[in-house]
């Protein structure tokens, strides 16, 4: 199995973040994601609880689009520097990381 892709983020804790990811097989093609479930979490060490998951949504099962939206309320539950994530697929019994990387959150001011 392929490693996944690598995508950081960089976002303001208690900001909303929305990421769409679209689901291809060859970079370019979209496929067809009906019946396949996904999830997201934030982690502070990779084997540590997680601290937030991500609401994933398909809005496009037809073109491979995934919405993933992380509310504000959760990522103010964030704290500033450097965690990880990761998102995954299950198609049925078979389970897929796609995307992973660091998440690097900025403090905020206003609260």
């Amino acid at each position: 199995m392929a490693a996944p892709a690598t995508m950081n983020l960089s976002f303001v804790r208690g900001d909303t973040e929305v990421i769409v990811v679209t689901i291809t097989n060859d970079g370019t093609a979209p496929v067809n994601i009906t019946g396949r479930t996904y999830r997201a979490q934030i982690r502070k060490t990779k084997d540590a609880t997680a601290y937030v998951s991500f609401n994933c949504a398909v809005t496009d099962a037809a073109n491979g689009v995934v919405t993933l939206t992380l509310s504000a309320a959760n990522s103010s539950n964030l704290d500033a520097g450097i965690s990880y994530w990761d998102f995954e697929e299950a198609n049925g019994a078979i389970v897929t990381t796609i995307l992973a990387g660091t998440v690097k959150v900025l403090a905020d001011v206003t609260r």
